[in-house]
């Protein structure tokens, strides 16, 4: 069984040997030795971008219709963008440069070409903007989806992977690598196509034109290909190098503001404000690098289509002087040339797009990679609805660097029963927990759910029949009532006044003047430390789930308020398997079970007899 990442120590590179990415399952063996080949490298990354943009495929699959209409419109732009200089070429050789007189139709002639000059571009112009807002749909709604299921994956994840992981670049991940790669799937990779056919069709009708002049125009673009996929592998390597000092910035803003009370107390916010400007230095380094990378790109795409422009020029110029070409012909020849720059422009602005899209896509897919275990080695076994046993039989918890939480703990907590998990921090009392929630699983011995192995339950129905108030407090920046609806969506509110009013807060939350309405801030702000906590111990008595677990219940309460917070733990008992992780245990009047943790094992049981064993 895989051990997962200590928190305390855990780095976040991917151990040796580890599982491979899905960007490298994908991969072929044929894949590296093509690209160790120097010929055809350049062409390998460039085949490597569209393989990332495979992999969000299924984002798409939804908005076929939608794509194939934008299809049908961007065909059509082409299909008028070819039509479009025609017109001026019948005006030129039929009207204005005719080898005699002008013809008696002149006029007409120019009226009508310029009447379909009008119509051509308004279609154009039309069908531009119905496909721009079309696929600009198909774009939020791809970013929509593909946010929600990153999100969704994130949540699932196990607290080793969150550990090892910083939650800026996590966000970095979540907002700005998911809109590179919408631009890259629905913007570029579309773009790219059409601007390719688009060239392609200008070639045809060139060749038409005067096969010798194409020809001619033709010879810089091998130069300008092979310039593209050179430039465009640098461009990449700056954008994952600039995505990831993002993150590094991310994730310092999200820990500095998170804890301005603490850095002003100790009078530490101009050391901060220095570290900052420091990480922002180098984030702009790796900005201006990328900036360099992309200028380059574009700067070389556009001396060569230059020159390319300027061979036209000269050497159609003389073949219309020598007679072998009309001069409308030529303005129509020139149109093209200009009109073929254009898509090719286009392709190596979308080819960088692509380079910045597949390096922000290698990073979801790395996120997307990371297998929810849990789930997939889960059972489908419903749990007991009212288990009369949680047992640990020879319970061991390694990290991943060695370092063991737990070592060979037997434990039993039983339905009806009060007991106390006790010792200093770094005991392993949250360990336990999160083993009999499932968190993560034991690397030796089991865990038993009324005799059942928790292997052997589904993992969704075996994490409902928890309710759970840790020590840390778990807020989030909404209304008090949607903070306690949680746990139980569908409690009402006489049932979120109850719990309220057992965990000692009903008054402090009924002097409020919007009840359980008030909108709380960011992690609870708006409560003191200890209302906040009583809040989350509210939460976890809501509902009637078969097993309780607090942590430090106690904690910033006057003996009053403990006391009468204990007799509620002690009316929550009948029923149900209630676990109180405490170092106050003089608050509680009743416990039948005591278990003294230390260095990961269990130096001390205490069982005192319930009232229920002392009549029987």
């Amino acid at each position: 069984m895989p051990r997962h990442a200590n928190p305390r120590t855990a780095g976040g590179s991917r151990p040796p040997g580890g599982r491979r990415t899905l960007l490298e399952r994908d991969r072929g063996p044929g894949t590296d030795a093509l690209r160790s080949t120097c010929p055809v490298k350049y062409l390998a990354r460039f085949f490597e971008g569209l393989r990332v943009a495979r992999r969000f495929s299924s984002e798409l699959a939804g908005h076929r219709a939608q794509l194939a209409l934008v299809l049908v419109l961007f065909v059509s732009t082409i299909a008028l963008e070819l039509l479009r200089p025609w017109p001026l070429s019948w005006v030129i050789d039929r009207a204005l440069l005719t080898s005699g007189p002008p013809p008696e139709n002149a006029r007409e002639i120019v009226l009508y070409c310029a009447l379909a000059l009008a119509l051509i571009l308004s279609l154009k112009a039309l069908a531009d903007y119905s496909a721009i807002l079309r696929m600009t749909a198909v774009g939020h709604a791809v970013t929509r989806s593909l946010r929600l299921r990153i999100f969704r994956h994130l949540v699932e994840l196990p607290p080793s992977f969150h550990a090892k992981n910083k939650s800026g670049d996590l966000l970095v991940r979540l907002l700005g690598d998911v809109a590179q790669v919408k631009e890259m799937v629905v913007d570029a990779s579309l773009q790219i196509g059409l601007r390719s056919a688009h060239a392609m069709g200008i070639l045809a009708v060139m060749l038409f034109i005067d096969p010798v002049l194409a020809l001619v125009v033709l010879v810089p673009l091998p130069i300008l290909l092979f310039t593209v996929r050179f430039l465009s592998k640098r461009l990449t390597i700056a954008v994952r190098k600039q995505r990831r000092k993002e993150g590094e910035m991310a994730n310092y803003m999200h820990e500095a503001i998170s804890a301005t009370d603490v850095l002003q107390s100790l009078g530490s916010g101009a050391q901060v404000v220095r570290q900052f400007a420091h990480t922002n230095r180098r984030n702009a380094r790796a900005g201006l690098k990328t900036a360099r990378a992309s200028a380059r790109l574009t700067g070389s795409v556009e001396t060569l289509l230059a020159l390319a422009f300027a061979a036209a020029v000269a050497f159609g110029g003389l073949r219309v002087l020598d007679g072998n070409l009309r001069a409308g012909e030529l303005i129509v020849f020139l149109s093209y040339v200009r009109s073929m720059l254009k898509p090719l422009r286009a392709a190596a602005k979308h080819q960088g797009r692509i380079a910045k899209g597949a390096a922000s896509g290698e990073r979801i897919l790395a996120l997307l990679d990371e297998d929810i275990e849990l789930r997939l080695n889960s059972g489908q076994l419903s749990p007991a609805a009212a288990p009369s046993s949680l047992v640990f039989e020879d319970v061991s918890y390694t990290y991943e660097d060695g370092s063991e939480a737990l070592k060979q703990v037997s434990a039993e907590f039983r339905r009806g029963e009060i007991t106390a998990i006790v010792g200093v921090s770094g005991a392993g009392k949250s360990t336990l927990v999160s083993l009999a929630m499932r968190l993560f699983d034991p690397t030796a011995g089991r865990v038993l759910f009324d005799g059942v192995n928790l292997t052997e339950l589904d993992l969704d129905e075996l994490r409902r029949s928890f309710r759970v108030s840790m020590q840390s407090t778990v807020l989030f920046g909404e209304s008090i009532r949607q903070n306690l609806l949680l746990a139980v969506p569908d409690a009402s509110d006489d049932d979120l006044w109850r719990a309220l009013a057992e965990a000692e807060l009903e008054s402090r939350v009924r002097a409020l003047p919007d009840g359980l309405e008030t909108v709380l801030g960011a992690s609870g702000v708006g409560l003191s430390g200890g209302e906040s906590r009583r809040l989350c111990c509210a939460r976890a008595l809501l509902g009637e789930a078969p097993i309780l677990i607090i942590d430090e219940p106690f904690a910033g309460l006057d003996p009053g308020t403990a006391g009468r917070l204990a007799r509620v733990l002690e009316t929550r008992r009948e029923g149900r398997i209630v676990i109180v992780i405490t170092h106050q245990l003089e608050h509680l009047g009743s416990v039948q079970r005591i278990y003294a943790l230390e260095d990961g094992k269990i130096h001390k049981v205490v069982h005192t007899p319930s009232a229920e064993e002392r009549a029987s």
